[in-house]
């Protein structure tokens, strides 16, 4: 209850408590405490959309998606190798594998090649390449094979190679079905080969047979 106080000339006056002295203020004050400590505790104990394997490597929660010659993949799992590779074999082009990216997808899908038909397949394998022409060149790292796992896979489209001028330079990926594939990790090294052609003397063309490990 509220004191009075009446002062010699007989005025009555209520003394009041100060904010700090009510009990319900410091109740208000503990709630709101207490609530942001929650707040910052669930933020900070789920509220990421990745997970960390034993391996270290990250994986995001949700499946990402690879469009393949105009068709598109749901993708489990991927990892990616650096190579760092550059061809000088061939006087008429230079050619850099830059990096080497296996996916395995997220379930079987049914794969339509041209050289060998309809079959499963649960994976790819990505070469990301360069190709700089020193002549006038024609050259098909689309059109080659790549071997892996006792398994050798053709490519599965044929959208950037071909002809390439005198100090040129094109860029592109090449995708290659893999029908079994374990996991991302599982391909240790690969074998690529294809051919080039110099459009003014096609006696001085050139087989390539890359072989690349890759690091785990």
């Amino acid at each position: 209850m509220a004191k009075k106080i009446t002062d010699d000339q007989g005025n009555v006056y209520v003394e009041t408590k100060p904010w700090y002295k009510r009990w319900w203020i410091w109740v208000i004050i503990v709630a709101v405490v207490l609530i942001l400590f929650g707040i910052i505790g669930s933020s900070g104990d789920g509220g990421s959309s990745s997970s960390t394997s034993k391996s270290g490597k990250v994986t995001t929660s949700q499946p990402t998606t690879i469009e393949v010659d105009y068709d598109r993949y749901k993708v489990k799992d991927s990892k990616t190798f650096k190579a760092n590779y550059t061809n000088n074999d061939w006087d008429s082009a230079t050619v850099k594998i830059k990096k080497i990216t296996v996916y395995k997808l997220a379930r079987k899908y049914k794969f339509d090649s041209d050289d060998d038909g309809k079959f499963n397949i649960d994976g790819f394998v990505k070469v990301n390449m360069s190709v700089k022409a020193h002549s006038d060149i024609s050259i098909y790292p689309e059109q080659g094979t790549l071997n892996f796992d006792n398994q050798q896979s053709t490519s599965a489209d044929e959208s950037w190679d071909g002809d390439i001028n005198t100090d040129a330079e094109k860029s592109g990926a090449v995708y290659f079905p893999v029908k079994n594939l374990k996991n991302v990790s599982s391909i240790r090294n690969v074998r690529f080969k294809f051919t080039g052609n110099n459009q003014d003397d096609f006696s001085k063309g050139h087989d390539y047979d890359i072989n690349l490990d890759l690091d785990k």
